[in-house]
């Protein structure tokens, strides 16, 4: 869930919605400078689901620690890694291919939550979290290992995090464009959907399958507008609308008292302008 402050109070946009809006963006890939992505509809159905296991939680939606409406960049690993391992057991359900761009996706939220400079002191609690850690990589890893035999992709060569290291060739390049769209779709929509842009830029992305990454610098100049730079989609400007539910800027008594709040509340639709910076 996506928990963002407007002057009118919480716009609740679930997780699942969110990626939806970043699989439609994905679908207007496509310039003088940016390939479109292939597999193509294998590719978009992977980056429209790369959430899609997050209706576990966005269904019956938990509090913060302050009693408000929990935003996926408070979630505890106990959510998380159980929702990142269903979305990716539910895209390969779809399709393998696009349940390997999900798989490696969860696996590289996963490896971003290693902390840089583990405690050296004995710490029960920190070795809980990081054995939790481990039996989740190694579920995604065995997920994603079959996926990509199942995808005809190699899995006799060195990987990291489920992509190609120290060898290459045109599949796993093309795999690596596709992902890293993935990535940079889902950080465009992010930054539509929150209350603040979470970054102000891409991870790296490739023009086209082997060519030098760049990132894509973005900028919300309003509410409603957001500014992407280099541009890399097939027309001038984009309109997207993504659902939300209005409930009150408030600290809720218990998860029932936020549930009966979104019950209360219709569904509405939030217009988005993406141009060039």
């Amino acid at each position: 869930m996506i928990r963002r402050r407007d002057s009118d109070g919480f716009r609740l946009i679930t997780q699942h919605d969110h990626a939806i809006v970043s699989g439609a963006l994905a679908r207007r890939i496509g310039n003088g400078q940016f390939a479109r992505p292939d597999p193509f509809e294998q590719t978009i159905l992977g980056i429209t689901q790369h959430d899609c296991g997050w209706p576990l939680h966005d269904d019956q939606p938990t509090l913060s620690s302050a009693k408000l409406p929990l935003d996926v960049f408070e979630s505890p690993r106990q959510i998380a890694h159980k929702v990142w391992i269903e979305s990716a057991r539910r895209a390969a359900a779809m399709d393998p291919y696009a349940g390997l761009l999900v798989s490696l996706h969860v696996l590289s939220l996963s490896a971003a939550t290693v902390p840089q400079k583990p405690t050296v002191r004995f710490d029960p609690q920190q070795m809980r979290h990081q054995f939790d850690l481990n039996k989740f990589q190694h579920q995604a890893i065995e997920l994603l290992e079959t996926l990509r035999a199942k995808s005809g992709l190699r899995t006799d060569k060195p990987l990291r995090l489920g992509l190609s290291e120290g060898w290459t060739d045109a599949a796993e390049e093309q795999l690596k464009f596709n992902f890293h769209l993935l990535q940079a779709m889902d950080t465009i929509s992010l930054a539509i959907c929150c209350t603040t842009p979470p970054v102000l830029m891409t991870g790296a992305v490739h023009p086209r399958p082997g060519a030098n990454a760049i990132k894509l610098q973005l900028h919300r100049s309003a509410p409603d507008k957001l500014l992407v730079k280099p541009w890399p989609f097939d027309a001038p400007a984009l309109r997207v609308s993504v659902p939300y539910r209005l409930v009150q800027e408030r600290t809720y008594a218990d998860e029932s008292d936020l549930h009966d709040a979104i019950a209360a509340s219709g569904i509405e639709l939030m217009s988005v302008e993406i141009t060039q910076s």
